[in-house]
């Protein structure tokens, strides 16, 4: 799976998982020649991005230490950089979690060079900041449109 998912971040096509994601997969499966398998695996990959993370509820008073579970599947080198990321605010608390969600599902399915786990985690990262229109909060309403002084905001 993590061969579709670099081809997906490395071409951009992920934010047509929004927009046109029936003619992405048509796509990948007609030009790309990816397998039905694979494209469902990375569908069921991105499910929990695409549906928001609105219902993580995270105090940022507290502190957060890596599970066993992390520690095991993630290289240490990711976990370090996903966290130095969240203490320099280059990405949020619920950015944080999701990344070491994704990542550490990534490697239940099997063992990663840290390069391409590397590669996951930059274009996760730029996904989760360019594309993540369900991530919005809820004055956004959930939508990449909302309405405020009588403008519509793109």
């Amino acid at each position: 799976m993590i061969e579709i998912l670099q081809f997906l971040f490395a071409t951009a096509k992920d934010q047509h998982l929004y927009f046109n994601q029936e003619g992405l997969v048509k796509e990948l499966l007609n030009e790309h020649k990816f397998t039905a398998k694979e494209i469902s695996e990375a569908l069921e990959w991105f499910a929990p991005i695409l549906q928001g993370g609105t219902d993580l509820d995270i105090n940022p008073l507290a502190i957060r230490s890596i599970s066993t579970w992390e520690e095991k599947y993630l290289p240490k080198s990711i976990i370090r950089q996903i966290l130095e990321w969240e203490q320099s605010k280059t990405i949020s608390l619920i950015e944080r979690e999701i990344l070491l969600d994704r990542l550490g599902e990534l490697g239940l399915d099997g063992e990663f060079e840290d390069d391409d786990m590397q590669l996951i985690l930059e274009g996760l990262t730029y996904h989760l900041q360019h594309y993540k229109y369900n991530l919005l909060n809820s004055s956004g309403g959930g939508s990449a449109y909302y309405c405020s002084n009588n403008f519509t905001i793109h």
